[in-house]
């Protein structure tokens, strides 16, 4: 081979890998919580399965506790390219998006018939429908399991023990939920429900078992009624610039490993809940609720959940509600 030869050969080289460079996107990810939290766990795990996939071509760099964005400003921020990407939290979007309010409400998704894997693919076309409006592309869902009532003095066994308790409720439908069940919502931001407890300004708190167990909120509010209800959710979203900005290939390999996450994260997500009620059961005292009480409370939502249907009226947003609604069933 000619000196010649070489070098046009080293310069193709070169110029190859530089054009691999040129093409390797790396996009912070924002994720609302710490490290060791199992939603952000989840999230790291997608991250570096898209990376792999795609050789580094996409990779996703998580950043946690909302250093990139709060959970209010998620959407916008998306939406708006400020962040690339951010697991965003249902609740917090359903001021713009306001048929996300039924999943953020207590039961507002089914845990077990059928499964939440099943539902999260069942309604994930309607999501991506939603938030297209809003400039992003919805990639995957992770619901939070095991939502029940902590409590100061005594367990919430049946929807009459609910009548004259101050329970702290996360936002206007939630709030509407202990209503109509004769208790007294009150709003508290997630810091303050602590020392609300420990005071007496609230009796019980809604919340899920890994929350109680990591705020420590067994230390003034050990007795925890497990109704097992699934609600609320995190959307891993990406901004709709960079997502058109991917080749095809790249779309459908991201596209994939998003599907696949939905059902194995949330399948991960109920074995966790599932240990953390056990570990509830050590550290604190658990009741259980029975099947035909948490079917009560089912029927005794009903009009909740009907009120806020009747008061959507775009197509997508429709048609998210019909699909929750018959699951509810």
């Amino acid at each position: 081979m000619t000196t010649l030869s070489i070098r046009s050969l080293l310069l193709t080289c070169a110029a190859s890998c530089l054009a691999c460079a040129a093409t390797a996107e790396e996009y912070p990810y924002a994720l609302p919580f710490n490290a060791g939290n199992e939603f952000s766990q989840l999230g790291v795990e997608w991250a570096e399965s898209v990376a792999e996939a795609t050789d580094g071509a996409v990779t996703f760099t998580p950043d946690f506790n909302g250093g990139l964005v709060s959970i209010p400003e998620a959407l916008d921020a998306v939406g708006s390219g400020v962040v690339p990407s951010a697991m965003a939290v249902v609740s917090a979007m359903s001021g713009v998006v306001p048929s996300f309010a039924f999943i953020e409400m207590g039961g507002g998704m089914p845990t077990d018939t059928p499964p939440t894997e099943e539902a999260m693919t069942t309604i994930f076309p309607d999501i991506e429908n939603l938030l297209d409006a809003q400039d992003v592309k919805a990639l995957w869902i992770i619901p939070a399991f095991g939502g029940g009532l902590a409590c100061r003095d005594g367990f919430i066994k049946t929807i009459d023990d609910w009548a004259g308790k101050k329970i702290r409720a996360a936002g206007r439908w939630q709030a509407k939920q202990v209503e109509a069940l004769g208790g007294s919502p009150v709003a508290l931001p997630a810091s303050d429900i602590y020392t609300a407890l420990q005071n007496g300004t609230v009796d019980c708190s809604l919340t899920v078992p890994t929350i109680f167990l990591a705020s420590s909120m067994y230390e003034v509010a050990p007795y925890f009624s497990g109704y097992e209800l699934t609600g609320n959710a995190l959307i891993t979203i990406v901004g709709k610039d960079i997502w058109d900005d991917l080749t095809d290939e790249q779309r459908e390999t991201v596209d994939s490993l998003s599907a696949e996450m939905t059902v194995t994260g949330t399948k991960h997500l109920r074995e966790i809940n599932e240990a953390a009620l056990e570990e509830v059961e050590t550290t604190a005292k658990l009741y259980r609720v029975t099947p035909e009480d948490r079917e009560r409370l089912a029927r005794a939502w009903d009009p909740v959940f009907e009120e806020l249907a009747a008061g959507i009226s775009d197509d997508a947003g429709k048609s998210l509600i019909q699909k929750l609604s018959e699951l509810r069933q």
